[in-house]
Parts: C-alpha cells; structure tokens; sequence
C-alpha cells in the first residue's frame, strides 16, 4: 500500500500463512496488509475464507479445490482463534481493521468481503474462540450467497447473519447505505490516527427524530364503514387484477418506455390473470398493449404472437358461454388482429371438442378467424387429415366459395374418405365444368366404396347425357369385384343420367346375341353383377321396355336375382290393379 502523507503504510505481511493456494491467487492488494503476529493470523484467516467463499462462483461445490478451500479456512481461523484469542474486526468500505492495523485490503469491490458487509451496514464483527465447525461453515454459505449474487434483492447480510443466531459470531450494524464512488475517499491513514470518518451520513440521512419537549396525547377517531369498505377494496383481489392492467397501460404510455421491459411486464401481468382465473382480463389487457402500440403494427404482431399461446387461448374460449351468441368486443378485436397461428390453435380446440358443447362457438370464432387469413385456412387443410380436414373445407367454404371449390378439386383425389365426402358435398352444389366434371370423376374411382356410392348418384345428376360413357365403362370394369351396394348405386346411377341409353345397355347385356333355336334355348350371358346392376337400373324405370328386360331377368338371372325381379313386376301389377306376375 502506498504511504498516506500522514506517515508510511504499515509494512507488508511475508508469512506463509498467507501464500494463496493454487487457484485461488490473491490480488496484490490482499497480500499489503498487517504486522504484528495478531494481525498475520488474522490476515492468513480473512484471506482464506474470502478464497473459500468466492471459489462457489467458479467451482462445483464438490469439486476438490473446493474442499481444499474450506479446509485451508478452518484450520486458519481456529489457529487464529487459539493463538490470539477473540477477533474483533472494524468494517470500513475496502478494509477490515483489527485494532489499528489493517488486516485485510481489497479495493475491487466484486471481490471485497469488507465492501460486502459495510455495504449492507455491518460496522463490527467478531469471532470467539469455541467457534463451531457448524457455525464456520454457516458463515461460510451466507457470505457465498452474497459473492455469487443469489437473492441481491431478498435479505442483505445483516439479516442473514442474525438470522443464523451464532453463538461465537458478533456483528454490529446500521441500516446499510453504498456510498457515491465519485466522492474522494481519505486515506487510510488519517483514519487510523483518529481523523473524522471517511463516510459520514448525507444530510439527508433518516437519523433519528430528537425528543420533544411537550407531551401531546393521542387522540383517536372512529373510522366509518364507508371508509373501511373503500380501504379494502383497494386490495381486494378485484381491484389488484384491474390494476395490474392499468399498470401495464401506464408502463406503455411513460415517456420513452423500454418497449421489451414493458411488453415483458405485460406477459407476466398475463399469467398473474391467468392464475387468478380473472380471464375476463386477459383480452382487455391485449386491446391495451395493441392500443399503445398502433403505430408499431410489427409490435403487435410479435407481441401477439406470444401473447395468445396455446393455453392463453383455451383459457379465452373456456371462459366464454358455449350458447353466447355475441361475444365481447375485446376478445374479437384481439381475434381479428391475431396471426395465423392463433386461429390454428382455435382449429385444434375445435378438433378436440368434437360434437361437444362449444363446437358451435368454436366453428363460429375459427370462421372470423379466417376470414382475415383464408389462405391459411388452405394451408391448414392440406395438413389436415380425417373429420379435422373435412370440418376445414366447410369452414373454408363459409370464408371463401371459390377457394373451397377450388380445395375440393385438390381433395378429390386425395386419400382420405372423410375429405373425399365433404369434396363431394361441395362439388354437388357446382356448376359442372370440365374441372368439377374431372374431380367426380377421381371421386368414382376412389379406392374407398363408401365415396364411389355417395358419387354415382351426383356424378349423373350433374352430368346426364355427358357422363353416361364413363358410368357404364365403370360398370362393365367393376362389375365382376364390386358389391351388391355398389352395383345398384351404379344401375341408378345410369337410368338417372340417361334412361333411354340405360334401357338400351342393359337390354344388350340380358339378351342372348344368338338367335333362332340356340338363342332361346340360352340363358343371358350377363355374369350376376351386370344383373344386379341392370335390375337396380330397372326399378326406377318405366314402360314396356324395362317391364320386358324384368321378365326376362325373372326367367333367367340368377336366383337371387331373379327373386327379386318377380317381386319388383309383381308390385308394378299390384299397383296397376292387374294381376300378379
């Protein structure tokens, strides 16, 4: 240490005491301190618990130079202890004084202990001989919590250090102040001859108010119920929801605001409403954040994107009545100004609640939601699978007609039944146009019976005359491998589209192509399926004609076939008043 102009510094400590273990070197200020025997000891003691401690920041505490630490600071404060007897140090900002000699010197404060504990009011502490293994290494963990700054906002030392209530450790302190740094300090030196302290309080200090000299009694009024009443409801826990939101407006609204602290603050006031179940916030607290920031649309939407996660949104649904029919103005402005994803997780609740209770409502919110963003609506459709695509291709039909047809032209071919019937809804109500023609076409190719079933009957309806080729070049592919449902779906399906034609083809597969004795004495060549297609066919055809191809499959189709052509003629007589077949 350099010499004060009062007088030299006190000579530098050479002992071995104080050589720093490897690791853990100490500055060259640690090692300028002290003389006599006393103050050495001393010395070698604070510099090992300072190491001990300061090694948690940069060591596992199970780590071995660790252990070496706190060994090497045991066995220097209870050899300090036993030689000298108490230790009682005074505590200035960067120094620790036993008597008037200095015994430990550290002018940088992340790793002064004696800038540590003067700064949270520690003034004296003093060790005295019986101190506790227990109680070293207590001490030890409180000051290792103020080095790696763990809870710098929750108890200072003092508090710590009382709380612990050693037996062997004294401290005396003052409420703690840090001085201004700017401020020259005086020397050490004057202070140790007894010149005025380096830090005295500010005159603004909180010293203690000087006694008076005229007692006035106390006098106490009633407070009334009306007060009482308005006192609590500034803490009820409707009040602190509400201010909470208002906190955030006013954060927003401060001249120049730290825009992420604030938005930061915003996202916590948001769980804090969520916690307290006062959801009926939380959408205020969005038209808040996206009223301060309207001039910054970018802001919003960033901020919105992480404000309306997944379980914020459930949150906003759940709290909504399944049967409301006008939902509150907060929650659909922040619908309307929500991204994409925000609707896509709405789309999964909705996927979730199936035919359940809020299903309506949700079907309701996703189509405001898309509304905005329908091409989003696309791309969700088209990574959707099952009764979730088919409910998206309604939904986008309520946003935009022509993107749905549009989308159910892409899902006729798609591999997915449930998609392929909601196609095939959507493409019923068309006009029929060569790309609407095409996608009922995929749509009675499908690989699944149920949409072929479903399709013969529109594909006709819309198509007649001009779909009849490709009905009957079905038929006559399919007609050995397809179901009894399938094959009267397509008889029905052909009569529909054009009766003449129909009765002409079934006519050709029922009669016999040889004529004379040969020919009568044969039965049709049809096989059962094209039977089965062309008595379906029949039945919902009139005239002479298709009576005649009736008989003839009576006489000649197969048995089940022919069974049921006998009951169709014979409920054609009955209503006709004539006798039956």
């Amino acid at each position: 240490m350099a010499p004060d102009e009062g007088g030299p510094a006190p000579p530098a400590v050479q002992d071995a005491d104080v050589a720093p273990l490897e690791g853990a070197e100490a500055s060259p200020e640690e090692r300028r301190a002290a003389g006599s025997p006393h103050a050495v000891s001393a010395n070698a003691a604070l510099l090992a618990l300072t190491r001990a401690a300061r090694s948690f920041t940069l060591y596992d505490p199970s780590n071995k130079v660790v252990r070496t630490l706190i060994g090497d600071y045991r066995d220097k404060l209870q050899k300090a202890l036993a030689s000298f007897g108490s230790l009682v140090l005074e505590v200035h900002p960067f120094e620790l004084v036993l008597g008037r000699e200095v015994v430990y010197l550290e002018k940088d404060r992340e790793r002064s202990l004696s800038f540590r504990l003067f700064r949270d009011g520690v003034r004296r502490i003093g060790f005295e001989p019986g101190l506790t293994w227990e109680e070293m290494l207590h001490l030890l963990q409180i000051l290792s919590i103020r080095y790696t700054g763990v809870r710098q906002q929750e108890d200072d030392l003092v508090t710590l250090l009382r709380k612990a209530a050693f037996e062997h450790v004294s401290i005396a302190a003052i409420e703690g102040f840090v001085p201004e740094e700017e401020f020259a300090e005086p020397p050490i030196g004057d202070l140790l001859r007894g010149a005025t302290p380096r830090y005295e309080a500010p005159a603004h200090w909180d010293l203690p108010l000087p006694p008076f000299p005229e007692a006035v009694p106390l006098r106490h009024r009633a407070v009334g119920a009306e007060l009482l009443e308005r006192l609590r409801s500034e803490e009820s826990e409707e009040a602190v929801a509400g201010g909470a939101v208002r906190a955030v407006a006013e954060v927003l609204h401060a001249p120049g605001p730290d825009l992420e602290a604030a938005l930061g603050f915003a996202l916590e006031v948001r769980e804090f409403l969520l916690v307290e179940r006062r959801v009926d916030l939380v959408a205020e607290l969005g038209r808040v954040v996206r009223r301060a920031l309207q001039a910054r649309p970018e802001a919003v939407a960033a901020f919105l994107a992480a404000f309306l996660d997944a379980k914020t949104v459930e949150a906003l649904v759940r709290a909504l009545p399944a049967d409301r029919e006008e939902l509150p103005a907060p929650f659909l402005e922040l619908l309307d100004a929500a991204p994409g994803e925000t609707v896509g997780r709405l789309v999964d609740l909705l996927a979730g609640e199936g035919q359940g209770p809020r299903a309506h409502l949700l079907r309701r919110l996703v189509a405001r939601g898309f509304q905005h963003a329908p091409e989003a609506l696309v791309a969700r459709l088209r990574e959707a699978r099952g009764d979730t695509a088919a409910l998206l291709l309604r939904l986008l039909a309520d946003v935009n007609a022509p993107a749905a047809l549009h989308a159910a032209v892409e899902a006729s071919s798609a591999a997915d039944p449930e998609l392929q019937l909601e196609a095939l809804r959507q493409l019923a109500g068309a006009a029929f146009t060569p790309e609407t023609a095409r996608a009922l076409h995929h749509l009675v190719e499908s690989r699944f019976e149920s949409v072929r079933v479903a399709a013969f009957p529109v594909m006709a309806s819309r198509g007649g005359a001009r779909v009849f080729p490709a009905l009957q070049a079905h038929a006559e592919k399919h007609a050995v491998t397809c179901s009894a449902a399938e094959a009267e779906a397509v008889g029905r399906a052909l009569v529909q589209a054009q009766a003449p034609s129909a009765l002409a083809l079934f006519g050709s597969w029922l009669r016999p192509k040889s004529g004379g004795l040969l020919g009568r004495l044969m039965k049709m060549h049809a096989p059962p399926p094209l039977q089965r297609v062309a008595l379906a066919g029949l039945r919902g055809a009139a005239g002479a004609e298709a009576d005649a191809l009736l008989a003839l499959l009576a006489e000649h189709g197969e048995a089940s076939v022919a069974r049921e052509a006998r009951a169709t003629l014979h409920g054609r007589a009955g209503g006709r008043g004539g006798p039956g077949g």
